[in-house]
């Protein structure tokens, strides 16, 4: 069965044009927000792999609007001001001083390797911001990428503020959606989840990848969302060397999302 997002991602004739345009606009913002200061028509139709006709016609819309800057010796357009403010009274929430942003970028200085934040979407744990560390090695871990709720530390200590039942019910839900080679043992996960409350973090090695580690805090709440998890990833040496450093840093972190939240 396709995943919803290749239903999305398909060039489908059946697919509503509204839809079609609507989605193709969100990709154009997605794609200079990634950091991309200026393109031409040619390389957003390449990057997103949109028909030229309707990327030339879309972006000089967006231009028309404000959202994007036409510069016509160069031929390129590149996001304005307003683009950002789109989402500025949820950047004061997350950027400002003290902040998620804030206390992430303080903690990638401090460990030297990738800090990211996770939240549950069903049976999936999604990445939605991550910051490369300095001592990464090349090694990704792309914002937006989903991995089963399971099988991710991050998935982990975010099951482990919910009830056993609640975690029974996602595990069993899961498991029917997996191969068979992938399913986790429920009676295995409710006691690594036990375990997982106790100590007050969740580690996964060699996942996603061999060689890899991470190790996944609950985020105290943050207002207006819903629940998160912040996880230092690294090398599993490095994990294994560093690992009461890096759960002391985390601790940290926590505690100061938990004061800007109290000041909040």
């Amino acid at each position: 069965m396709a995943h919803h997002h290749d239903l999305l991602a398909s060039p489908d004739a059946t697919e509503n044009p509204t839809i079609k345009s609507a989605r193709r606009v969100l990709e154009i913002l997605e794609y200079f927000a990634q950091g991309v200061p200026s393109a031409t028509v040619m390389q957003v139709a390449n990057a997103l792999a949109f028909p030229q006709s309707s990327t030339s016609a879309l972006l000089s819309s967006l231009a028309t609007l404000g959202y994007l800057r036409f510069e016509a010796t160069e031929r390129t357009y590149s996001p304005t001001l307003r683009v950002m403010l789109l989402g500025s009274w949820l950047q004061d929430e997350l950027f400002g001083q003290g902040s998620l942003v804030a206390v992430m970028e303080r903690l990638r200085q401090r460990t030297g390797h990738t800090v990211m934040i996770g939240l549950r979407q069903g049976v999936h744990v999604r990445f939605i911001l991550s910051l490369a560390g300095k001592n990464a090695e090349g090694i990704r871990y792309p914002v937006g990428v989903l991995r089963p709720v399971c099988r991710s530390a991050v998935g982990k200590i975010l099951l482990s503020a919910l009830s056993d039942s609640q975690v029974l019910k996602i595990a069993r839900h899961a498991n029917a959606e997996e191969d068979p080679i992938n399913r986790v043992s429920t009676r295995e996960l409710l006691e690594e989840v036990a375990a997982i409350r106790v100590q007050g973090w969740a580690a996964t090695v060699d996942y996603p990848l061999p060689n890899r580690a991470t190790l996944a805090m609950a985020l105290p709440e943050v207002k207006g969302q819903p629940p998160m998890a912040l996880i230092v990833g690294a090398r599993k040496d490095i994990m294994q060397a560093k690992q009461s450093t890096f759960l002391a840093e985390l601790q940290e972190a926590c505690r100061l999302v938990a004061i800007a939240q109290g000041a909040a």
